[in-house]
């Protein structure tokens, strides 16, 4: 059966729910081969088991989750969900880019693929900088390039 814009809309806000609660129910919205790409592990995740046993034990307390800019396209009875993620969690703040990946399974809708990637903390615009700075600049371009070569 074909996927839906409100069926999709809803399994985001149990998504969100189970996650920011911390609860267990969390690790069931995955298909048992999911594959997850979490910006805490330098390699792939294979299989809901795999990650359950990874992060259970730091899933615990609650955190707040900021799911912005969704975008949902829709593919039959899958669907590619894009989107910026802002997590905080403690004193903490975690900005990343996040696809899902969902599949309509029997009766359920379950993820089978999840990519985290980070972004970068945004900085502090600062002032125009003077010439003293740009030559400064020059001088550690001149000393970097004589100690590794130029790129051919």
């Amino acid at each position: 059966m074909a996927l839906s814009e409100p069926d999709v809309t809803a399994f985001l806000k149990q998504f969100v729910s189970t996650y920011e609660k911390g609860d267990a129910s969390f690790f069931k919205l995955f298909a048992d081969d999911v594959s997850v790409f979490s910006i805490s592990v330098p390699t792939r995740i294979d299989g809901a088991e795999e990650f359950k046993r990874g992060f259970d034990g730091q899933f615990k307390g609650t955190r707040r989750s900021q799911i912005l800019s969704p975008e949902i396209r829709i593919a039959g009875d899958m669907a590619v969900v894009t989107y910026h993620n802002r997590v905080a969690f403690d004193s903490q703040s975690t900005n990343m880019r996040s696809t899902l990946v969902l599949q309509r399974l029997g009766n359920d809708i379950k993820i089978v693929h999840l990519h985290n990637s980070p972004l970068a903390s945004t900085g502090v615009v600062t002032a125009p900088r003077g010439p003293a700075d740009v030559t400064l600049l020059e001088e550690r371009v001149a000393t970097a390039a004589a100690a590794v070569g130029t790129p051919k």
